[in-house]
């Protein structure tokens, strides 16, 4: 009796079906490690490129909410970059509402004094702070006159917006290990910020 495991077609069919050889199983490996040679710097580079990016967005952020914050309560907001610890600080310290001044007596001198001190102490410091991501740093700031490559200013720069949104305006550089560049810049008269990749020239 034939099987069908016997039958001639079925012989046939199973001898022309074979794996790998060496040989192919070595191109095969030889393609792929070619590949991933080109493709590797490529996906590297776009990682750290991405780092860069993502801090320049969180840094044109910063800006972005002190001109809001600034609008929204009609106080003046600091935004201040620390080139020495890589620190982005946005800073509200609004001035206490104090009464009209009276004529005073030595009856009336405590309570005022009393009554000063409670409404400082109304007022909360809001304070905001952001780390530059390791292998980031400030490579120019630049406000009104002063380029911090030029002048040392204590590694302390400010950019201010008062309560119209209004700036006197500054340019940010970030730049990475790789000296990628993005510019933050703050408009001088309408305070809009603006982010750009520096072109690698």
């Amino acid at each position: 009796m034939r099987t069908r495991d016997n039958h001639p077609a079925m012989k046939t069919l199973f001898s022309k079906t074979r794996g790998f050889t060496m040989v192919e199983t070595a191109i095969v490996i030889l393609i792929i490690s070619i590949v991933i040679a080109l493709t590797a710097p490529r996906l590297i580079k776009s990682s750290g490129n991405l780092t860069l990016k993502t801090a320049a967005k969180k840094l044109g952020a910063a800006l972005r909410y002190s001109r809001s914050q600034a609008i929204n309560t009609g106080s003046t907001y600091n935004t201040i970059f620390n080139t020495k610890e890589n620190k982005v600080i946005v800073l509200k310290v609004p001035t206490p509402d104090f009464p009209d001044p009276i004529e005073t007596s030595d009856e009336t001198d405590e309570f005022l004094e009393i009554k000063e001190s409670s409404s400082l102490q109304s007022h909360k410091i809001e304070i905001k702070e952001y780390s530059l991501p390791d292998g980031v740093i400030f490579e120019q700031i630049i406000i009104s006159d002063i380029d911090s490559q030029k002048e040392d200013e204590g590694g302390i720069y400010q950019i201010s917006f008062s309560p119209d949104g209004g700036s006197r305006g500054g340019e940010i550089v970030l730049a990475d290990q790789k000296e990628r560049m993005y510019r933050i810049t703050v408009n001088r008269i309408t305070g809009v910020v603006t982010i750009a990749e520096e072109d690698e020239n």
